[in-house]
């Protein structure tokens, strides 16, 4: 038991980031007494216990190690009791389960985020600062994985409290892709910020697929296909205007890999059509130095090819010219008509 104080001890002080010297005059004690007690060769007087855990927001059995095993059947119990009392929708009930356990276990990341959720569901209007307390207590826990749902609900808070600034502070802090100033902007930020996301999103979407198709086994060649089939359709239905711009090269890259998944399926005229395509993108790309989108999602977004990172210094025209000359996959078309015309325009473009 001396040993689990000493390290209760220890790793309370050092959470609360305070010194041994701020709890021994909480307790009107030397700081000698603190230090002895946190290497183990002495324990506090019994009725310091309770002060000591008021001092730490804890309790005098998580001090003493003594809750370890019963603490996690609770948490069990408590996880299964607030999982079906929200599939009842007694949202109600549950805030009074996780406020009866907040008291049992007061530095339990799962019940401190259980409770604020179900503040701001129930009653968010006069628990606000009691909410921001509570996220505030999970962003100082270091790597909790409930940071972004303590970061969500400060942001909501101050956005209802009319901080809009200290709103959009705390929406800047997550990952694009949990977002939340869709939530906090308005009007014409709004709008410029949706249109941007959706850009990211076009931006993004083709590395999320390739490593999804190159990363696993468990897709045939015609699956393949059709997913960058699929992601091609996303790029035609945000740019409907045909304005693609900077990723004029990236459909040229996605035309590409699905000649080959057509050509491995024996889909020759099909891969044909595809190339064909791919070297309309390359046309387009070489071309391109800046936009202003004019379709509806993304109009208005402005973008400049001196901005993107380039990933080979060789223009994309001449890098799948020497991929139609070296890859052996071609080799079943390398005679036809259509795929020699195809080369020529590209050898055409490096004039």
């Amino acid at each position: 038991m001396r040993i689990q104080l000493a390290k209760s001890l220890k790793d309370l002080r050092r959470r609360k980031g305070n010194t041994q010297d701020d709890l021994a005059q909480h307790l009107s004690i030397s700081v000698q007494a603190v230090s002895k007690w946190e290497r183990g060769d002495g324990m506090p007087d019994i009725s310091l216990l309770p002060h000591i855990a008021s001092f730490y927001d804890t309790t005098v059995d998580y001090i003493l190690g003594c809750d370890s095993v019963k603490k996690q059947e609770d948490l069990a119990k408590f996880k299964d009791q607030a999982q079906i009392l929200i599939n009842q929708g007694k949202r109600k009930e549950r805030l009074d389960l996780c406020r009866e356990m907040y008291k049992k276990y007061p530095n339990e990341d799962t019940v401190i985020h259980n409770l604020m959720y179900d503040l701001y569901a129930v009653e968010h209007k006069n628990s606000k600062d009691e909410i921001i307390r509570l996220a505030k207590k999970l962003l100082e826990k270091g790597d909790s994985k409930y940071h972004y749902g303590a970061i969500q609900l400060l942001a909501f808070i101050h956005n209802d409290m009319g901080e809009h600034e200290k709103a959009l502070e705390y929406a800047k802090m997550v990952p694009q892709n949990k977002d939340l100033l869709r939530s906090i902007l308005k009007g014409d930020e709004l709008e410029k910020h949706c249109k941007n996301y959706l850009w990211c999103v076009c931006d993004e979407i083709m590395g999320y697929t390739g490593s999804l198709i190159s990363g696993s086994p468990n897709y045939t060649n015609e699956e393949k296909h059709d997913i960058i089939k699929d992601v091609q359709e996303i790029y035609h239905i945000i740019f409907r205007d045909g304005d693609f711009g900077v990723f004029e090269e990236r459909l040229a890259v996605m035309c590409g890999r699905m000649a080959e998944y057509s050509l491995m399926a024996g889909q020759k005229e099909q891969a044909l059509c595809e190339l064909e395509e791919m070297y309309q993108h390359c046309k387009k790309a070489k071309g391109f130095s800046r936009i202003d989108h004019t379709s509806p999602m993304v109009r208005g977004v402005h973008y400049e090819d001196r901005w993107s990172a380039k990933g080979s210094e060789m223009p994309l025209h001449e890098a799948y010219l020497s991929r139609l000359n070296c890859n052996e996959i071609y080799k079943t078309i390398s005679v036809d008509p259509q795929f020699l015309s195809i080369k020529k325009k590209l050898e055409d473009l490096s004039k």
